[in-house]
């Protein structure tokens, strides 16, 4: 993909790297691969990122802001109630799990190849996993104020699992996850 010069440099390398760590993992994912396919050099890399780790942090960030817009903009909190935006999570998590192109959650990905070996990182897998239990969060106590909490984790368990089945499975599940968040709900 050839680098566009009207972005700015510091968002082409994040874009850049994101793709890459998002396909092929962050070990196997050197700064060289992206450099080239940024189109940038070493020297600009390092102005923005003075570590690969550095890169890292600022690609997670990237994937949770990317994921938030994208789950706002699911929610209807207007017109639907609730219990409706969780299944409308859900089903958006179904058809997301089942696209050839799933290589799992970036975060888990990171913590997966990174945990005990750097804290920034760890730290922004778990800024992006608390902010995606906070979501949950919030919808569980809108159905349920005496046992939101406990309904929030429920629904968390389910996509974390759901997510993690489909990346080594690679394709759908054969259960509906939909249902599954639904009883969980009932």
């Amino acid at each position: 993909m050839p680098p566009e010069k009207h972005r700015p440099k510091r968002q082409l390398i994040v874009e850049t790297a994101f793709r890459l760590f998002k396909n092929n993992g962050f070990y196997a994912t050197g700064v060289d691969l992206i450099m080239r396919e940024a189109g940038i050099s070493k020297r600009t890399l390092y102005q923005y990122f003075p570590g690969k780790n550095d890169l890292v942090v600022a690609v997670l960030a990237h994937y949770q802001a990317q994921y938030q817009q994208h789950i706002e903009t699911l929610l209807d909190r207007q017109n639907r109630s609730a219990r409706e935006n969780i299944l409308a999570m859900f089903e958006n998590a179904k058809s997301w799990f089942g696209d050839v192109n799933f290589h799992g959650c970036l975060a888990v990905n990171a913590m997966g190849e990174y945990a005990g070996k750097d804290q920034g990182i760890e730290q922004a897998c778990l800024r992006f996993k608390e902010w995606e239990l906070g979501v949950l969060r919030e919808l569980a106590y809108a159905i349920d104020t005496v046992n939101g909490e406990a309904l929030a984790y429920k629904l968390f368990v389910l996509l974390e699992g759901m997510a993690a089945i489909a990346q080594v499975m690679k394709g759908a599940c054969p259960i509906d996850v939909t249902a599954m968040a639904a009883a969980l709900m009932d």
